[in-house]
Parts: C-alpha cells; sequence; structure tokens
C-alpha cells in the first residue's frame, strides 16, 4: 500500500494576516498529491486551536472532501482495543480512508468533543486514541493488511504512563504503523519529555507529530518519521527545512520505503543573525536585499510560470532577524514598511539560550498556560487535593466552564 503522512496542519494559523492561506494552500496541495494513496495519516493538530471558528472548520471539511471523493480498494476491515468498524460513520466508504488522532492544538478536556473527532462523528475521518484499525487491500500479489494504532496528545506529564497503560503490540500478518503526538526525546528541550525508547517495539513504521522540522531516522527495527510542519510558525534557522507530506510503500525496501515530496506553496522562510553592535540600518538593508534577490533568482523560471498560467506570484517570503549584542535604538518599523511589498520581516530580541529557541510553537504559545498549571497544581497539593485533578480544571477553566470547576472540586 501506499501511505500518505502528514502532521501539523494548523488551519485557521494566521487568521487576518498576509499568511492566512498559507495552511490551507499547502493542505489542499498535499491531499492532491495523495490522491492515488491507499491511506492518509494526520498525526495531529489539523486544527490551530482546540474550538476552531466555523469558517476554519467547514474549510477543513472541504479539504477532506478531495480523498473521500477519491476512488480506492482498500477497506477498514476491523478495529483494535474497542475501536469498533461499523460504528465508524464514514460518509463514502469507497474514498481514500484519512486516519488522524488530535494533537496539542486540539486537546480539549475528558467529556468534550475535540475537533477531530467531531469530524469523525461528521463521516470524514476516522479517530484514533489509544485504539486502531486494520486496513485490507486485495492486489496482484494477494492480500496485503495494514495496522494502524494511535495515541492523541496527552499532557507530557502523564504521556508515558498513558503510553504503558495502553500497551500497544504488533498485530501479527500486517505491516504495523504506531502513530503519537508528543513531545520526543531526543528531538526536543522540554521538561516531561517521552524517550523514543519508551515506544513499543516491533513496528514497522513509527509517525510522530508535535515536532514541526522533518525528521527520518532508524528506530528499533523499522523507521520513525516526524513528518514536521507545512506551514512555519516558529520561525528558527532550521525553518528553512520544512516539513511536509511523505509517501511510504509498504512493499519497497527499507531503504526505500519513505520519501518526503517537496511542496511548491510552502512560503520561503529566511533566518539571520545579525549583531547590533556592528549591524545598523544600511547593513540590515543590505542583507535583505541580498536575500531578497537570492530568493528572486532561485524562483524566477517558477514565478515566470506562475505569471503565464496566470496564477499568482511567487509568496513573499518570511525573513526573520535575531537581533543579539547590545540592544540600541533601530529604524525596525521603518524596515519592515519598507519591504512590506517584497517580505515579511520580523525581528525578536535574543534573550532566550538557543537550547529553549529549539522548542517548537506550540512549546512558546502554551508556556504561559504551562505556567498557569504549574501554580494551579502547587495550590491543589497545598490544599492536599489530588494533583491529579489539576488538568480537568484547568482546561475547564480554559473553556470558561467556571461552574464545572467549582462542582469538581466540591467532589474531590
Amino acid at each position: 500500500m501506499r501511505i500518505g503522512i502528514i502532521s501539523d496542519l494548523h488551519l485557521g494559523y494566521g487568521l487576518g494576516t498576509d499568511r492566512e492561506s498559507d495552511a490551507y494552500e499547502a493542505t489542499e496541495e498535499m491531499l492532491e498529491k495523495m490522491k492515488d494513496c491507499d491511506a492518509i495519516l494526520i498525526a495531529g493538530d489539523m486544527f490551530d486551536t482546540r474550538v476552531p471558528r466555523t469558517e476554519v472548520f467547514v474549510k477543513g471539511m472541504q479539504l477532506l472532501m478531495k480523498p473521500m471523493m477519491s476512488q480506492n480498494k482498500v477497506r477498514i476491515a476491523d478495529g483494535i482495543n474497542n475501536k469498533k468498524v461499523d460504528e465508524i460513520p464514514l460518509i463514502k466508504s469507497e474514498g481514500i480512508p484519512v486516519i488522524a488522532i488530535h494533537g496539542t492544538h486540539e486537546r480539549r478536556v475528558r467529556g468534550l468533543l475535540n475537533p477531530v473527532e467531531a469530524l469523525e462523528r461528521a463521516g470524514f475521518l476516522v479517530y484514533l486514541h489509544c485504539n486502531g484499525v486494520i486496513l485490507e487491500r486485495d492486489g496482484d500479489a494477494g492480500k496485503e493488511r495494514v495496522c494502524v494504532q494511535g495515541m492523541s496528545g496527552v499532557p507530557d506529564q502523564y504521556s508515558e504512563s498513558v503510553l504503558e497503560q495502553w500497551n500497544p503490540v504488533p498485530t501479527p500478518g500486517c505491516f504495523n504503523i504506531f502513530m503519537i503526538h508528543q513531545s520526543i526525546a531526543p528531538f526536543m528541550y522540554a521538561p516531561h519529555l517521552l524517550p523514543v525508547e519508551k515506544f513499543p517495539k516491533g513496528f514497522d513504521l513509527y509517525v510522530c507529530g508535535h515536532m514541526h522540522d522533518p525528521v527520518k531516522t532508524a528506530h528499533d527495527s523499522g523507521t520513525l518519521i516526524i513528518p514536521g510542519a507545512p506551514v512555519t510558525t516558529q520561525i528558527t534557522k532550521e525553518s528553512a527545512n520544512p516539513g511536509g507530506l511523505w509517501i511510504v510503500d509498504t512493499r519497497a525496501t527499507k531503504a526505500d520505503q519513505a520519501k518526503q515530496i517537496p511542496l511548491e506553496s510552502i512560503r520561503a522562510v529566511f533566518f539571520r543573525k545579525m549583531d547590533t553592535e556592528t549591524t545598523g540600518r544600511d547593513e540590515m538593508i543590505n542583507e535583505i536585499n541580498q536575500i531578497l534577490q537570492s530568493h528572486s533568482q532561485s524562483h524566477s523560471q517558477s514565478h515566470s510560470q506562475h505569471m503565464e498560467d496566470g496564477k499568482e506570484p511567487v509568496k513573499k517570503p518570511i525573513i526573520r532577524i535575531k537581533l543579539t549584542g547590545k540592544e540600541r535604538e533601530l529604524p525596525l518599523e521603518n524596515i519592515k514598511t519598507m519591504f512590506q511589498d517584497r517580505a515579511l520581516i520580523s525581528f525578536k530580541k535574543a534573550t532566550e539560550d538557543e537550547h529553549i529557541q529549539a522548542k517548537t510553537v506550540e512549546e512558546h504559545r502554551l508556556s504561559v498556560q504551562e505556567t498557569g498549571k504549574k501554580l494551579l497544581e502547587d495550590n491543589l497539593r497545598e490544599a492536599k487535593l489530588d494533583p491529579r485533578i489539576f488538568e480537568d480544571v484547568f482546561e475547564l477553566i480554559l473553556e470558561n466552564k467556571n461552574d464545572e470547576v467549582i462542582e469538581l472540586l466540591r467532589k474531590e
């Protein structure tokens, strides 16, 4: 079988900005390039928020219509660990099955529907959390079976215990895929990391969402793929190597099994460091001009083709300039305005250690929430309440469900 693998689409990212369409365009291109696949896996963070706006959610459904309307010979033959196939309400069983887990951005408190789970109930995909499904296809070489087991995103401090309690094992007679959305060591720097050594043994393919920089490496007796994000949300020096679409051929040799497919819709990203003690306004302008000239030359042929086809020209690149050295006044806003028709420029002061900068956007964006969770957990311990409930309490606070918070604390 040919399996398309994507992750961290972040539909809804950049609403109201120049980048509002980036996630949609990248996802549309990837789905188009997967139209001859037998199945599609989405390893979490399909949406950018836990409760997407109606327009964003509808756009997600419209994008999923593409694989649903394709013709396919693969069927969902069985379920694993309480996943009942006859309870999956797919609108069109002949389409390409889309199998997804929820990620960090979509996680909601227990009892509340997350957007990926909602898409399954609407018949657009198969949603996994500590369970799995078996895909089956008749071919010239006989019947082929692929088993996909997935664990959706959970709070980092619980990931190891949840995985141990679930304890997934490969299914005999299948090409076995293990899919997860989690902070994994050694690919991230953050507290409560799940060591990759804790992954279950014996799977042919391991797929991990959440990290935005793509990785392909050997693990156990199989291959580990971190698909990466097709839309850049955290700009670092690694962002120039964008994530996106991977195609896995289960019949190929291990060396040729997984390949990353380049995308045309991804916006180019450039990351530079500049020392403010030795770099002034003119030096910054010259550096930006050089970046734009190089970008224009590398895309001149593609740009010409776009124009001939009557399409939009190549997207304005993103240029992130990290300022180091002693702080001094520079006309940064004036420089951004000067290039606003040619590039999306942002400046960032170097106030954090390099290893902290390597964290993904989810870790940065959720840092305030994590601080709040830590304070809440400490307060619960001080009040001699079970600290295990703090995650539910905090999520309920984020959902503005204050009455439920009070009721839960009263029960405790």
